[in-house]
């Protein structure tokens, strides 16, 4: 298992699901910060299951992107 995980909250569902797992906290959090397209997100450190960094999604990029689905 690696130490630290990302999730992303979709867009369409509201789930979070796992973007990707690493042992690497730089490249964990680049992915995080950079890589989230403004969608909720979070990044846990699973050793100790602290929550590192978290981010709201972006209201208006939701609507950008046409969702809720009509």
């Amino acid at each position: 298992m690696s130490r630290y995980r990302v999730e992303f909250k979709a867009f369409s569902t509201g789930q979070w699901y796992t973007k990707t797992e690493t042992d690497n906290i730089g490249a964990a959090y680049s992915v995080a910060k950079r890589g989230n397209y403004l969608r909720a997100c979070r990044l846990t450190d699973t050793e100790t299951g602290r929550i590192l960094y978290e981010s709201e999604e972006d209201p208006e990029m939701k609507k950008t992107l046409g969702y809720p689905k009509k």
